[in-house]
């Protein structure tokens, strides 16, 4: 999986989180042909340890490597970042927000990403130079 590949590439140079956000596709909202398809039928959770329980599931299930974490049951990073249902940051050391990738999934671009960590890492050691 190239997500994983990504992270492993550049996991010893940078700090990689996954943010969980609610859940896109819930069977008591807007679910998916394909997510019956694929098993993944979960209710809206109701309660960060619901959350935590689907992200694990999640993360297991799409053999996801890089650390996760949850947002708040209020969902707090999502209106922040407007991230639903997936999407790809980079932001540098200083806190920068440095790449803002389109929504998903048809924004969902992983070299785009991958070019934007490497740009971040080469500004990076041009600086301590």
């Amino acid at each position: 999986m190239r997500l994983n590949e990504i992270y492993n590439a550049h996991k010893d140079d940078i700090q990689f989180f996954l943010i969980y956000i609610h859940e896109a596709h819930p069977t008591d909202g807007w679910q998916t042909p394909q997510n019956l398809y694929d098993d993944v039928v979960y209710e809206e959770p109701q309660s960060e340890d619901e959350r935590a329980e689907v992200a694990s599931a999640c993360q297991i299930n799409l053999d996801l490597q890089l650390p996760m974490l949850l947002d708040s049951i209020d969902n707090a990073v999502e209106d922040q970042y407007v991230s639903e249902p997936i999407r790809l940051f980079v932001i540098d050391k200083d806190g920068k927000l440095t790449f803002n990738g389109a929504q998903g999934p048809f924004g969902f671009d992983l070299e785009k990403w991958d070019t934007a960590i490497r740009d971040v890492l080469s500004a990076a050691e041009q600086t301590a130079e």
